[in-house]
């Protein structure tokens, strides 16, 4: 296979995947300025430590205000604010205990930022994550954006808000717990909003970001302007320039049970959010990943042949109730475990047995029979009694179960076990379970395909909505949801 370059440029040349740089758009950066102005109309200084060429202090030019920036490389802001070629980062870092302004940092009233998307393999990241570790802790050093976000925090003083347009993944990923109760506890959320999945299309980028605008201080009572993620971004311009935006408690958009990692949650419905008051799978059923070969090419085969003849599943992806197997795993499985270091077999036990294999991969979430006598991969597989894996195979992809997964629990990266162990369980008698094991049996002897998939999906949401006493509103928003998944996850 030919190698390319994996060089994205914008129009003066910079590599987008090597800077992490994409240019804020006018409306958010707009949106920052109303929304932040409202809050304190004279601010004495806005700072923006990732400053780019300007785009989120231009619209703050007319406010009276001193106009700072850092940027590690010089991109010609043109001129209108005070620009540093200087690391805010490792400036952050160095003076973790100093006041602002007694730091050499900006003593800013208002800090905007759109923090660079590199991810955890970005050279300068593996060049410092040391230091930054032990400034800002582990978990805020996964990535550039996480950092960016941190160090604004630190180096904020009492009082100073803070708008951002950042890579979403923080909302629900399990690694960015600590920054989730880093941000809960230093600050008040004023506005969490979703924008659309094509904010920065046009600059070659497809990701999931969101706008935070925060203040340090304490979280007080009042309520925070949310709002989902819409379908463009046409859409989201209108939302932005309307202010159309709902209103909510902030216990209403944070997972807070013991059992949860403080997840953001954003325009979920207060149906749903009490079912998280419920027993969750992995209270109720065993929930086990199994076999990591660390090289498919040799310990797997994509056909049944001598010495492969173990039929392996590790993702069902979009097939539900039935799917053939992934592969067919080496005879000698055991052995190979055994002399090879990387071949790791994880909850033996369960080798073999059936049960229910899940999703991991590919952005909708659903289930599939793992068969007696069967391997499985990494991917989350549950085991329950036979006199309830029907019904339970049945909920696992219904359009409630898929929404409390990709719409709640995860909004980003791979679906595994520890988030599947966490999915509410809701109350259901013996009759609606005996309906859902009917339609689960009848899918999996239909096989069925694409085309057919959905009115089986229809006659199951029939029967959970309605056992889980869903509002009819509520009901649509989900059928939505799960209908435009990509766009709204």
């Amino acid at each position: 296979m030919g190698r390319h370059s994996k060089a994205v440029l914008n129009g003066a040349g910079i590599d987008r995947r090597d800077t992490g740089y994409y240019s804020t758009p006018a409306p958010v950066a707009e949106f920052f300025r109303r929304k932040l102005l409202s809050l304190n109309s004279a601010p004495k200084l806005v700072f923006d430590p990732c400053a780019g060429r300007g785009e989120l202090l231009a619209p703050f030019r007319d406010c009276g205000a001193r106009l700072c920036g850092f940027d590690i490389m010089d991109m010609q802001p043109g001129g209108f604010f005070e620009f540093q070629r200087r690391d805010f980062l490792l400036a952050t870092a160095n003076t973790p205990d100093r006041p602002p302004g007694a730091n050499g940092l900006p003593d800013a009233d208002i800090i905007v930022a759109n923090p660079p998307y590199n991810c955890h393999e970005h050279d300068y990241l593996r060049e410092h994550k040391e230091r930054f570790a032990l400034a800002f802790g582990r978990g805020a050093a996964l990535n550039l954006y996480s950092l960016f976000i941190h160090a604004i925090i630190r180096s904020a003083k009492p009082g100073c808000l803070i708008g951002l347009i950042t890579f979403d993944s923080f909302l629900t990923a399990r690694g960015h717990e600590d920054l989730r109760r880093f941000i809960r506890s230093e600050c008040r959320i004023h506005s969490l909003l979703l924008c659309p999945t094509d904010l920065f299309r046009d600059q070659g980028a497809d990701v999931r970001t969101a706008i935070l605008v925060l203040q340090k201080g304490p979280q007080e009572t009042q309520r925070i302007e949310v709002a989902g993620r819409p379908e463009s971004t046409g859409h989201f311009e209108r939302i932005l320039k309307a202010g159309a935006f709902r209103t909510c408690a902030p216990e209403e958009v944070c997972l807070s049970s013991p059992r949860d990692r403080g997840e953001f949650v954003v325009e979920v419905p207060p149906a749903v959010r009490a079912l998280f008051a419920m027993p969750r799978l992995g209270e109720k059923f065993p929930c086990k990943t199994g076999i990591s070969t660390g090289n498919d090419r040799t310990h797997l085969s994509r056909a049944r042949r001598k010495g492969f003849g173990v039929p392996f599943y590790k993702n069902p992806g979009n097939r539900r109730f039935f799917t053939e197997p992934d592969a067919w795993l080496r005879d000698d499985y055991n052995e190979a475990a055994e002399n090879r270091s990387n071949f790791i077999i994880r909850n033996r036990p369960y080798i073999g047995q059936p049960g229910i294999a899940c999703s991991s991969m590919g952005v909708a979430f659903g289930a599939a029979i793992l068969p007696d006598g069967s391997a499985f991969g990494v991917n989350a597989n549950l085991f329950p009694t036979e006199k309830d894996r029907w019904w339970l195979l049945a909920y696992l992809n219904s359009s409630l179960c898929n929404y409390l997964v990709r719409g709640v629990l995860l909004r980003s990266n791979m679906i595994t076990a520890g988030y599947v162990a966490r999915i509410p369980v809701p109350a259901l008698t013996t009759a609606v379970r005996g309906e859902l094991e009917h339609i689960a049996r009848e899918a999996y002897e239909a096989r069925p395909g694409l085309e057919e998939l959905p009115g089986f999906i229809e006659r199951i949401d029939e029967v959970v909505f309605y056992a889980c006493g869903m509002p009819e509103p509520d009901r649509d928003r989900i059928r939505e949801f799960c209908a435009n998944i990509v766009e709204r996850t």
